[in-house]
């Protein structure tokens, strides 16, 4: 009954989020507000009536609206969490097979995995959490999510590198990768939900600004065999690259 009232809660965000028919008149000023208990309670019984749900059995779940509020997006984020993790397993085996044209399955991953994220009614979620993660209970859901998916990406860091036998600088670790990849892409998560697709896809090469800057970041953070930290390795880059601008 509990996963039928959330189930249905999403259904609705999706219908929402994704060209759904709400109309105008349904608009809410309040994010979230059009998941009110009757409109929830309404697309159970539609989806489950042989699980008879009413009312007595929403409160009994949910004392206030806001409770329900912060059990869904919990329940949404971790439907996504695990939507992502499938598919990223699935893509690491393209970024680890020999042969492969390892920049393009780069590009690949990095275009699917923005596509992925941002069709996905969650990634909203998500910054709707991080809108009101003054409060303790959306707090510890953004902390979650964040973390759930960071692990994600430090597993597949780490396939990577152990594939190819790779060392990071001294001073960098898969974590920090990951946390680095996931706040460009959802940086530009939320430039894509403000209609700049086309300064970040490039459709016809299956690329993005990620994809480059997923490469650019992991030729900058590996270590070639020099041994140097990242800031050692800047200083030295400048210091032999001088004399030619300067002449």
């Amino acid at each position: 009954m509990t996963r039928a009232f959330l189930g249905s809660a999403l259904t609705l965000v999706e219908e929402r989020y994704t060209g759904g028919s709400f109309d105008a008149a349904d608009e809410d000023a309040l994010p979230l507000a059009f998941l009110s208990r009757p409109r929830v309670l309404r697309r159970t019984q539609e989806t489950w009536p042989e699980l008879v749900p009413t009312e007595a059995k929403f409160r009994d779940r949910w004392v206030g609206q806001q409770d329900f509020l912060a059990d869904f997006i919990s329940y949404a984020l971790a439907v996504r969490h695990r939507h992502f993790e499938q598919t990223i397993a699935q893509w690491a085996e393209e970024l680890t097979t020999p042969g492969h044209d390892f920049a393009r399955a780069v590009h690949a991953v990095a275009y699917r995995g923005m596509r992925l994220m941002v069709d996905l009614p969650a990634f909203r979620l998500q910054l709707l959490a991080a809108a009101s993660a003054d409060d303790d209970v959306a707090a510890d859901v953004l902390h979650e999510a964040i973390e759930s998916m960071c692990r994600t990406l430090v597993d597949l860091h780490e396939r990577v590198t152990e594939r190819f036998a790779l060392r990071m600088r001294p001073g960098i670790n898969s974590e920090h990768v990951a946390m680095i990849l996931q706040a460009l892409a959802e940086g530009l998560g939320i430039r894509l939900l403000a209609g700049q697709e086309d300064r970040i896809f490039d459709p016809e090469h299956e690329a993005s600004l990620l994809g480059t800057a997923a490469l650019g970041l992991f030729m900058s953070l590996c270590d070639p065999g020099d041994g140097l930290s990242v800031e050692d390795a800047a200083k030295e880059f400048v210091r032999r690259s001088a004399p030619a601008t300067t002449s």
